[in-house]
């Protein structure tokens, strides 16, 4: 079950975050917005340094030992001993930090609420990163999540 938190990254920093996500290079990066490479390119390392360190700060406050983390993609995969279940943390441009915990038996969820939203956020996250699912709205978000996460850390494999 996801929970949220926002970032504090500048509008600039969310913009070419995205962009970089999406696969587009420094170069392109600045064409299109108009700055130069070295711009693009320090901003896309203030901004890794930035989600590197609240992803591991989130991990770190819940009790995660994390595993991996890739803060390129904003991406961290940990487990919590006690809970003994493996953790994932996201950030989207448009949502924000999301902490995600395994369950045992997600087409147990049944509350079409969260169920939508967590479609949402997941949708979101794939097209920000240029992750195209097939039938992604008939697709359980269990299922959803386990295809994009995978496809972002290969280590993941839920």
């Amino acid at each position: 079950m996801p929970s949220n938190v926002t970032i504090p990254l500048t509008e600039h920093q969310r913009v070419i975050w995205k962009l970089s996500s999406q696969g587009l290079s420094v170069s392109s990066i600045a064409n299109k917005l108009k700055k130069t490479r070295q711009y693009v390119s320090q901003t896309r390392l203030t901004t890794d340094a930035k989600l590197s360190s609240v992803l591991l700060g989130i991990a770190q406050v819940n009790d995660i030992q994390v595993t991996k983390l890739d803060a390129r993609q904003g991406i961290l995969l940990g487990y919590h001993p006690a809970l003994d279940r493996k953790v994932i943390i996201t950030y989207s441009t448009n949502f924000g930090i999301k902490v995600w915990y395994w369950h045992d038996n997600p087409e147990d969820v049944k509350n079409k609420e969260f169920l939508k939203q967590t479609q949402t956020y997941l949708l979101d996250m794939a097209k920000e990163r240029g992750i195209e699912v097939e039938n992604e709205e008939s697709i359980h978000p269990a299922k959803l999540a386990d295809i994009i996460f995978t496809r972002l850390l290969p280590e993941v494999k839920i």
